[in-house]
């Protein structure tokens, strides 16, 4: 009888070890995204409240504000990886290539203010005027808000 009750406890255990880790990401990359999409929430949360965003609105808005990110995203990506390549070179990196990436890193901001300016376009024909004029506070406020955060956990430590 106490064998049964023991190996009942050790396989009760065994299976909350084994549910409770399959519920946690596993890889690098899943933790990653983990985490990318509880920021994406965050901002979404912000957004909303601060925007005063209807349901049609908010649905809307961060369809296209998500693509805008993605879009961003993935053009300093490559710059990143070209920066990243150079660095790893150390001394082995010519005049011409820290030219070259220097000036694709330059023309980024560029690129990224277009793709602003187009999805402004977009984001006017689902916000207000004054909506418009909190998206830009909104940026603004939203880093602040992450600034503050880091600094007030950093100072807890």
């Amino acid at each position: 009888m106490k064998q049964t009750v023991t190996l009942l406890i050790l396989s009760l255990a065994a299976l909350c070890t084994t549910t409770v880790a399959a519920q946690q990401p596993a890889t690098k990359e899943e933790k990653r995204q983990a985490r990318w999409e509880e920021f994406r929430k965050t901002k979404h949360a912000f957004y909303t409240e601060k925007l005063e965003l209807t349901d049609e609105q908010s649905e809307a808005f961060f369809k296209l504000y998500d693509e805008m990110e993605r879009s961003k995203f993935e053009m300093s990506r490559e710059i990143r990886r070209e920066m990243r390549s150079l660095a790893q070179k150390g001394d082995a990196v010519t005049d011409a290539e820290y030219k070259a990436v220097a000036d694709k890193a330059a023309a980024l901001s560029e690129k990224e203010a277009a793709i602003e300016k187009e999805y402004y376009a977009k984001f006017c024909e689902i916000l207000s005027p004054r909506q418009q004029y909190l998206y830009h506070r909104c940026e603004i406020d939203f880093q602040k808000n992450l600034i503050k955060k880091k600094t007030h956990a950093k100072e807890k430590k």
